[in-house]
């Protein structure tokens, strides 16, 4: 993979630093315009870049802490697409978290199980103790 050039990273760090101070007020609409303006800044293909996946998973925690949980759902969706997507445990388990919240429980029962596979237990303290409870009633 090829090395994100300095104009680029520097621009990309800027936006992430700002959208963590947006988060640290609570103010999770414009920190997902700031992580939106890194993903912008980042070269095409967008998704072949490591950063793009954080950049996406950056959004969905916003839109996670503010119960968007289908809006979540469409930009993990697009996160899929990128560069080490596949394997993050954490990109399974928020999708399940969305899927579980908006009554798709049986994709949600399987994105857990990938991230409980890819992780263990150790994934579930990223949120609520009722989606380990839901994983484990049905194994």
């Amino acid at each position: 993979m090829p090395v994100l050039e300095n104009k680029y990273f520097n621009k990309i760090t800027l936006f992430n630093d700002q959208a963590e101070q947006f988060i640290n007020t609570g103010q999770f609409q414009q920190a997902i315009k700031e992580y939106q303006k890194a993903w912008n800044t980042l070269p095409e293909p967008r998704q072949l870049w490591d950063a793009g996946l954080w950049i996406k998973m950056g959004q969905v925690e916003c839109l996670l802490e503010m119960q968007e949980f289908e809006q979540a759902k469409q930009k993990l969706l697009e996160a899929m697409l990128c560069a080490g997507a596949v394997n993050n445990p954490l990109v399974h388990f928020f999708l399940g978290i969305c899927c579980y919240e908006t009554a798709d429980k049986t994709t949600a029962l399987n994105e857990f199980k990938l991230a409980y596979e890819l992780e263990g237990d150790s994934i579930f303290q990223e949120g609520d103790e009722k989606y380990r409870d839901f994983l484990f009633s049905a194994l």
